[in-house]
């Protein structure tokens, strides 16, 4: 796949910048501040603690791939997990070890590159992550370390995105490439912002970017996903993720898709009720959830 030349310094680079969810809280207080990011994402992804199951590894060592601000990963240390997340990017880092320090969860947190880790054979009794492996320039190179560092008998619940989803093929490949047209005056990025509600500085970048850049497939789905500089993001459909984590070893594969985020369609969301998103998300959601094993031997 090609992923437009873009190395794992890129990747590091932007997420230290952009750490994945920093921005669902402008509190100064910093214990506030990470308090209001978890009622957030849970509140905005409601599937996330039914998937997930927190307080079902008690005692267990847990491994999270990209912990990010380190929100779910708290989640697992408060139900008495043996914690350790690893970032990529410094500033990810930095803000998580400050939420376990401030919140006094009891956890490791490593700067780390996924796809070289530093840990033993069969360290882990569980291995998780959500939405970061596709941001890899090699992720079937993480799918092989999860399955190195995995006991015999643990188990993987990773989230990928979904290619076979309303958000990659109606608003990725259809909406937002119909919107960009309109971005081509000099005003349109803060004409839209106000009546759409998207972020002006965002929209101005699309604008910049569109003008400046040849854009091919994986770029657009790159600048489309977690933001307009992101260099790399990837999709899959069920049978492309089956076949990447069976390659690594991994055995006893479920694959299904959830999450509808309903706060892309301005007002149109707000009028959905949530049973209409669930239902969305369960047939043609964005995330894809792989729950595996590595076979005993």
């Amino acid at each position: 796949m090609n992923t437009e030349n873009k190395t794992i310094e890129d990747v590091k680079d932007f997420w230290s910048k952009h750490p994945c969810g920093s921005q669902y809280s402008s509190n100064k207080d910093r214990k506030k501040y990470f308090e209001e990011v978890e009622t957030h994402r849970y509140k905005k992804i409601r599937s996330i603690k039914g998937i997930v199951d927190f307080d079902k590894y008690a005692g267990k060592k847990i491994l999270e791939v990209g912990c990010g601000l380190g929100t779910d990963g708290r989640q697992f240390a408060r139900s008495g997990a043996i914690y350790t997340g690893i970032n990529l990017d410094e500033g990810s880092t930095l803000y998580a070890k400050d939420g376990f320090d401030l919140l006094e969860v009891k956890g490791e947190v490593i700067q780390m590159n996924a796809e070289k880790m530093l840990f033993e054979n069969s360290t882990f009794d569980h291995i998780y992550s959500h939405g970061v492996i596709h941001h890899s320039p090699n992720t079937e190179q993480i799918v092989h370390e999860m399955y190195r560092v995995l006991k015999p008998g643990g188990t993987i619940n990773i989230m990928i995105y979904n290619r076979s989803s309303i958000n990659y093929y109606f608003e990725i490949l259809f909406l937002r490439k119909l919107f960009r047209l309109f971005l081509y005056p000099k005003w349109a990025p803060s004409f839209f912002s106000k009546i759409t509600g998207f972020d002006k500085a965002m929209l101005q970048r699309h604008r910049d970017i569109m003008l400046s850049e040849n854009m091919t497939n994986e770029k657009w789905i790159a600048i489309n996903t977690d933001g307009p500089d992101c260099p790399i993001a990837k999709v899959y459909n069920k049978k492309e993720a089956n076949k990447m984590f069976m390659d690594a070893g991994f055995s006893g594969i479920e694959n299904y898709v959830r999450y509808f985020n309903k706060e892309h369609y301005s007002f149109l969301g707000k009028l959905m009720p949530n049973f209409f998103t669930d239902f969305l998300g369960n047939t043609m959601g964005w995330h894809r959830w792989i729950k595996a094993n590595k076979p005993n031997k």
